[in-house]
């Protein structure tokens, strides 16, 4: 009887565990949830470079159709509008990491396998470097800035003038994100280059529009003792739980959907005496940030010293930034707010 089977230095073998490499890697990275590779995503991802040459990414940011279309006795022919798009381009950087043991006594020595923790942590390393990489682009220099301050909502584009008004009291509440969405997705005064943008664009899960919130764990605690969060938080366990997305969400609340997670950044200084805690908070819609394969994640194994140490090396070429028209962030607005201080107590 004839079987079938691949050894382990098989070429097919080795295309099989590099793939298992790289879905492992991103799954285990928390903005996974929100790729894809189309306009329609938060990050819209390319991988066109995997099978060419080339360290530059061009992707088009698609703008929405703004006409009126038209009604019963008007003939479509000849009133189309036209699709605009802008370019955006980014370059490709290589990320590597690696760990070495001290040789073959070592591993003898260990209550667990060095190879095999080494190639998990690895793994781990590599997903968390992603999702580094996203947090540090989505939450620099934004250029749009909202803020509470008496109950007030304001805007700016200085991230000094935002800091520096916010009190001990102008935490995140339920108005506070009705506002930012309501904002995101009209552009605010768009006739004036000064105020205004162009609408964010909201990702539609069957039927809905839907934007993400990105908030700090202390912002997130301060909300869950908002009185009126509490019917946001019954909704998001019952709209959409099927949805990636949605995966570790919070609650949703006026259609945004709102996610904690402990990379997003928090201060002590601000406050006009510098002694208030804050945190910043991104409102994130369609093509918030747009991410570019190179090479996927690979980890390579080594031996050192005539096969007594071993060695695994992981990298990626890859790129992430946010996209901009007209000097402006393109897919997201940033959400300044004070909170209660709990994590670095």
């Amino acid at each position: 009887m004839a079987k079938t089977s691949f050894a382990t230095n098989d070429a097919l073998t080795k295309k099989v565990w590099d793939e298992n490499l790289f879905r492992d890697t991103v799954k285990m990275a928390y903005f996974t949830k929100f790729m894809g590779k189309n306009y329609t995503f938060l990050v819209h991802t390319k991988s066109e470079l995997e099978k060419s040459k080339g360290d530059n990414v061009t992707f088009g940011i698609r703008m929405r159709l703004a006409g009126a279309g038209v009604t019963s006795g008007q003939t479509l022919e000849g009133n189309e509008e036209k699709l605009k798009t802008y370019n955006h381009s980014l370059s490709l950087e290589r990320y590597r990491h690696a760990t070495r043991d001290n040789g073959d006594l070592d591993r003898q020595r260990a209550m667990f396998e060095i190879d095999e923790e080494a190639e998990i942590a690895l793994k781990e390393w590599g997903a968390e470097k992603i999702d580094t990489l996203c947090f540090d682009a989505i939450n620099s220099a934004p250029t749009t800035i909202f803020y509470p301050v008496s109950g007030t909502f304001t805007k700016t584009g200085t991230v000094a003038t935002a800091t520096a008004a916010i009190t001990a009291t102008d935490k995140i509440t339920p108005a506070l994100i009705t506002k930012s969405k309501i904002w995101a997705l009209t552009g605010g005064n768009r006739a004036n280059s000064t105020s205004g943008q162009t609408p964010l664009r909201p990702i539609m899960v069957n039927g809905k529009k839907y934007f993400v919130l990105l908030v700090h764990p202390d912002v997130m605690g301060d909300l869950k003792t908002d009185a009126t969060f509490a019917q946001a938080r019954r909704e998001a366990l019952e709209r959409g739980k099927d949805n990636p997305i949605f995966s570790g969400s919070e609650a949703v609340w006026d259609g945004v959907i709102v996610h904690e997670h402990e990379e997003m950044p928090i201060a002590t200084n601000w406050g006009a005496g510098g002694t208030v805690a804050g945190a910043k908070c991104v409102l994130m819609g369609a093509q918030s940030l747009v991410w570019a394969w190179g090479k996927k994640p690979k980890v390579v194994y080594e031996k050192f010293d005539y096969g007594e140490e071993h060695g695994f090396g992981w990298g990626m070429t890859a790129a992430v930034n946010k996209p901009k028209f007209n000097s402006k962030d393109y897919g997201s607005v940033a959400l300044y707010v004070a909170r209660t201080k709990v994590s670095d107590i």
